[in-house]
């Protein structure tokens, strides 16, 4: 069986420009994370007999994890600069965007 599990961490130049709030920062987390997006948001159709006849691309649920997304990034600076200035170690994970 093919293990299907990705490395979705976020690189640390990404990090970097999350803290100095980088204009580029929220585009490349979500260039990051758009593969992982559209798998989310992309569902199996099945006809009446249950034969898989093709695949639903929900555009509306995408948007809303990239929504999710983009509106995390100010608690996630906080979060890292608040930890960092505690002189705790900082981990980033990032796990389900949806409840």
């Amino acid at each position: 069986m093919k293990n299907r599990k990705k490395n979705r961490n976020i690189p640390d130049h990404i990090i970097l420009n999350i803290l100095n709030q980088a204009a580029s920062a929220e585009s490349d987390v979500l260039d990051h994370y758009e593969g992982y997006i559209r798998e989310v948001a992309t569902e199996p159709v099945y006809s009446k007999d249950g034969n898989r006849t093709g695949y639903y691309y929900d555009e509306d649920l995408a948007q809303e994890l990239r929504l999710a997304l983009s509106q995390a990034l100010p608690a996630l600076r906080e979060t890292l600069i608040k930890n960092h200035l505690e002189k705790r170690p900082v981990i980033v994970v990032l796990g389900h965007l949806t409840d």
